[in-house]
C-alpha cells in the first residue's frame, strides 16, 4: 500500500538530511555531519522539496514537522477506548483498535476501505450525506445514531460523533468517533 506520509517517500539519505533540517542545522553543518559534499546535500534538499511538494526548504520543514505532530496524535488516538476513524476521499485512512474491535476487523483491516461499507445498508445514505456536507463545510449533525455493519455481516447500533473537517496529510478529511450502543 502506498503511504500518504511525505517522510515515507524520502530515501534514507534524504530522511537523515530532513531530520537535520528540522533540527535547524545549516547546509554547512549538515555537510560536516553526513560527510557529503555541498552539491550532494543540495541535491538531497531538492529531492526533499520535490517529494514533499514544497516550494521552499522552510515549507518542506513545516510540512514534515506537521506530519510528525499528526503521527504523535494518531499514537494517542490509537489508545482511545472509543472508536476513532479518519476518512479522506471516502476511504478509511485511520482506524484505531477500538473501532476495529467494534466492527470485528483485524488490526489495520479497515484502512483503505470505502467508509460507507462500515454502515449498514439502511444507514448508508445518511452517512454519505453527513460526510459530504462536512467536506463542503456545511452544517451537519455533530452526533447521530447509526447502524454499523461488522465484517461478519452482523449489524449493531452505534453513535457517531464528528469533530468535523480536519487536515490529514495536508488535505481535508473527517475525524469521527464511534461508540457502540448496548
Amino acid at each position: 500500500m502506498i503511504s500518504d506520509w511525505k517522510w515515507d517517500t524520502l530515501d534514507p539519505t534524504e530522511r537523515h538530511i530532513a531530520e537535520l533540517l528540522v533540527q535547524g542545522k545549516s547546509n554547512v553543518a549538515i555537510c560536516a555531519e553526513v560527510f557529503l559534499c555541498r552539491a550532494r546535500v543540495q541535491d538531497c534538499i531538492k529531492g526533499i522539496l520535490i517529494k514533499t511538494g514544497a516550494d521552499s526548504t522552510r515549507g518542506a520543514i513545516a510540512l514534515l514537522v506537521g506530519e510528525r505532530e499528526t503521527l504523535s496524535l494518531l499514537r494517542v488516538l490509537e489508545q482511545a477506548t472509543d472508536g476513532v476513524v479518519i476518512i479522506q476521499d471516502r476511504l478509511v485512512k485511520f482506524a484505531n483498535r477500538a473501532l476495529e474491535r467494534i466492527h470485528c476487523y483485524e488490526p489495520n483491516g479497515m484502512v483503505g476501505m470505502p467508509f460507507v461499507e462500515l454502515s449498514a445498508p439502511g444507514s448508508r445514505s445518511a452517512t454519505i450525506n453527513h460526510y459530504e456536507r462536512r467536506m463542503r463545510g456545511e452544517p451537519a449533525p455533530t452526533s447521530y445514531a447509526i447502524r454499523i455493519l461488522c465484517r461478519d455481516g452482523q449489524e449493531k447500533d452505534a453513535m457517531v460523533a464528528s469533530a468535523g473537517q480536519i487536515s490529514y496529510c495536508g488535505r481535508p478529511a473527517i475525524l469521527g468517533i464511534v461508540v457502540e450502543r448496548t
